[in-house]
């Protein structure tokens, strides 16, 4: 479609309204979320409804100045982001405008590419001429970082062909760096940049069963709230309970090849730390910056609402750009209220019926939607080399004053996501880290895909991992509900065996499920070690002796100092070894 010319008829902050100048037929032709260009700053927008002979536009930027009789630009085609070499490291606002060299806020209007035109990369061709490909196939590499080689590959909705004239070389985005010849002699240049509409999920040759656990280093998930590789989860928290703490460790730790990190519509102020501390951070496999495998996006709460939904529409489509080069990915985003909070504001200009706390009523639908992006897959074009990929997600959520009961996308996420990973302010003040409730988190891999994660633990030589998990998770619950009960009828109303239960409980929860994230040993824990610590509590709990209450506390708080220690250490099995004979000696 080609570009059409319309007036601006109402502006209404960052809803523009505009004639079309007719209806159906007579009028200008208009399709959804086709990309716009507003007024004579050409700020970037996008139809999110058509009416008759009006259509509604949300503008990704200020419209301070903008007048009624402006004109606006419909460009033809989808919201678009590129793909391509330099994405990784990079910094770029919700619509993929490089941020870094520009200052405080890039000016309205400016679109800088996410790719640098001028970079000359080293292009290393794998296929050959006269080789048959389809979308999606790898022609070629280009080392992007000394962690990530980028796989160039063949635009997905290209037609299959022969490739011609292919070379290995230096080479720009931009430049062809080889043609690709159809059937029926029609020619395409093949470039190492690509373009993808952010709201349509990139084509992929079939989606797996998730099969795999995803180590993420930390506890309390890997062993009573596992995520699969290629699921979801999201981490509903207050304000102070730890949610960025947690997303940088899941960003740090877990084993997957791509991050992609997208901060939406938090302060400036968090964001200022996110684009200082995340650069620090290190891989902690290579010792390289983890920026060599990152890519951020940062949108601030200045920034317009609209560009809140636009940066997480962003970030799954990259995240899924390097799905389909086969690598594994995790899409972490913070968060997911404040871009619910953005459509709530568009709703409210649109004059469409509110749902629970003038939310939208598609909202929930909406949240699935992105949800399903996440995904194990096998890629496009790699039906010869099997080429798989998948895309994990975790999306943090700030429900309003903390009330995660009643906040509605904080239910919406709990009920789409598969695990749910809900941080307790009571555990943070009691300085519990990480301060997952573990009587409130769940994972619905553990009751839907046991035969899945059955396999996978026997294949990874943990056959018990499921039966011990569910003997520690067994301990923190008869712990907790004797901790209720003792705080109305006191210790002295609870028998020794129960107390005894009491005093296991809370060694599962700080011996096992806390974890320091400054100690080089403890704040990851690999699957081996993992399983190693999990045998070692659940033969603990065989051999603590049962004794008069004062007897059992004192015991309990001596064993616990030297678990905690063990967990410092690198040799942890002979430390927890020493635990288990000082216990059985006890019961002597």
């Amino acid at each position: 479609m080609k570009e059409r010319s319309v007036k601006v008829v109402m502006v209404d902050d960052n809803l523009v309204v505009v004639d079309l100048k007719g209806m159906g037929g007579k009028g200008v032709p208009c399709m959804m979320n086709e990309e716009a260009f507003i007024g004579p700053m050409n700020l970037r927008g996008e139809v999110i409804r058509v009416r008759g002979s009006h259509a509604d536009l949300q503008s990704y930027e200020d419209t301070t100045g903008l007048m009624v009789g402006h004109d606006v630009t419909l460009t033809g085609n989808l919201l678009e982001i590129e793909l391509g070499p330099g994405l990784i490291g990079s910094t770029l606002d919700g619509l993929g405008n490089v941020l870094a060299g520009y200052g405080d806020f890039i000016a309205r209007g400016k679109i800088i590419s996410p790719l640098d035109r001028s970079k000359r990369w080293s292009f290393e061709a794998t296929a050959r001429d006269g080789d048959e490909v389809s979308a999606g196939a790898v022609i070629g590499v280009v080392a992007e970082t000394p962690l990530v080689e980028h796989r160039v590959m063949v635009p997905p909705l290209a037609p299959s062909g022969r490739v011609r004239g292919i070379k290995s070389g230096e080479f720009t985005v931009e430049d062809t760096i080889a043609t690709v010849v159809d059937a029926d002699g029609g020619e395409r240049a093949m470039k190492m940049m690509q373009r993808w509409p952010i709201r349509i999920p990139r084509p992929v040759a079939a989606r797996q069963a998730l099969s795999s656990i995803l180590n993420t280093g930390i506890r309390i998930i890997d062993g009573f709230n596992p995520v699969m590789l290629g699921g979801t989860a999201c981490t509903p928290g207050d304000f102070g309970t730890g949610k960025t703490m947690c997303q940088h460790d899941l960003a740090r730790h877990s084993r997957v090849k791509i991050v992609v990190y997208v901060g939406c519509g938090e302060r400036a102020g968090e964001m200022v730390e996110l684009m200082t501390e995340f650069p620090k951070l290190v891989d902690p496999d290579t010792g390289r910056p983890l920026m060599e495998r990152t890519v951020l996006f940062v949108n601030t709460s200045a920034m317009p609402v609209a560009a809140r939904e636009g940066s997480i529409m962003v970030g799954a489509t990259v995240g899924e750009y390097f799905r389909d080069m086969g690598y594994d990915v995790l899409l972490l985003t913070d968060s997911l209220s404040r871009q619910a909070q953005g459509m709530r504001e568009m709703s409210g200009r649109l004059g469409e019926i509110p749902g629970p706390q003038a939310f939208p009523a598609y909202m929930s639908a909406y949240l699935t939607r992105w949800f399903e992006r996440a995904g194990k897959v096998i890629c496009l074009g790699g039906e010869k080399d099997r080429r798989m990929g998948s895309m994990t997600t975790v999306a943090a959520l700030s429900p309003d004053g903390g009330d995660i009961a009643g906040d509605p996308p904080t239910q919406a996420a709990i009920q789409t996501a598969k695990v749910s990973l809900i941080l307790s302010r009571k555990r943070a003040a009691a300085r519990l880290f990480p301060a997952f409730d573990p009587l409130e988190c769940h994972s619905k891999y553990l009751d839907t895909y046991t035969e899945a994660l059955t396999r996978f633990f026997e294949g990874s030589e943990l056959p018990l991992w499921l039966e011990y998990v569910q003997t520690l998770r067994d301990a923190v619950v008869q712990g907790e509900r004797i901790r209720s009960q003792m705080e109305i009828l006191g210790e002295r109303g609870i028998a020794d065996a129960e107390y005894r239960r009491l005093l296991l409980g809370d060694i599962v929860q700080k011996g096992y499920l806390n974890q320091n994230t400054f100690d080089e040993h403890d704040r990851a824990t690999g699957f081996t070690r993992h399983y190693a610590m999990m045998r070692f509590l659940v033969r603990l709990i065989d051999v603590f002796p049962q004794r008069d209450k004062t007897s059992m506390r004192r015991l309990q708080e001596d064993l616990l100092f030297d678990i905690t220690q063990a967990n410092y250490s690198a040799e942890f099995e002979s430390a927890y070894e020493a635990v288990l004979n000082r216990a059985q000696e006890a019961g002597r």
